[in-house]
């Protein structure tokens, strides 16, 4: 009987993507940015729908330390067009593991415009690109390197793009 369980636990752990778990999103993952967890002193939201994980993510972004990986399932949001999704191992690893998106966000919910690795572009090119000549210590996370000003902001005017976004109800 336990040949037959060691046994068990060899084929199902060989099988692929059985052993970790992955997060494919979907429109609906990306909501009203402002709904999702504020981080004090950041100006980026985060989602995670393991409320353990999502509390592992927070921690990771308040101690906004070298090194430090965010958990699959993770979705990292600053503007309401884009978003960033942390995948399993494996799944980026030029790109630290994240999946890039741009987004329609409109008041009927989220359109998935473009997704993937260094394919994803804005205006200013590659979103992978970018994140990781900028953090490529930080878990291609930005904001603990260059912040908002980083990329031509205020912190006034992230606020009012943040408000803007037409997925939030207005009171």
């Amino acid at each position: 009987m336990r040949s037959a369980l060691v046994l068990l636990t060899i084929l199902v752990t060989a099988l692929p993507g059985f052993a970790r778990r992955d997060f494919d999103a979907t429109p609906n993952d990306f909501r009203c940015i402002t709904d999702g967890k504020p981080v004090p002193g950041k100006h980026f939201y985060i989602w995670n729908k393991s409320r353990r994980l999502l509390r592992k993510a927070v921690r990771i972004s308040k101690k906004g330390k070298e090194g430090l990986h965010y958990p699959v399932g993770t979705v990292l949001q600053l503007l309401p067009a884009e978003a960033m999704v942390k995948r399993a191992k494996g799944f980026n690893p030029e790109g630290d593991d994240w999946e890039f998106f741009q987004i329609k966000a409109s008041a009927d919910g989220s359109t998935i415009v473009s997704r993937g690795k260094a394919e994803v572009k804005n205006v200013i090119g590659s979103c992978q690109g970018c994140h990781m000549q900028v953090a490529p210590t930080h878990d291609a996370v930005c904001e603990f390197v260059i912040g908002a000003r980083g990329i031509g902001l205020t912190d006034a005017q992230i606020s009012a793009i943040q408000a803007a976004d037409p997925r939030c109800t207005k009171p």
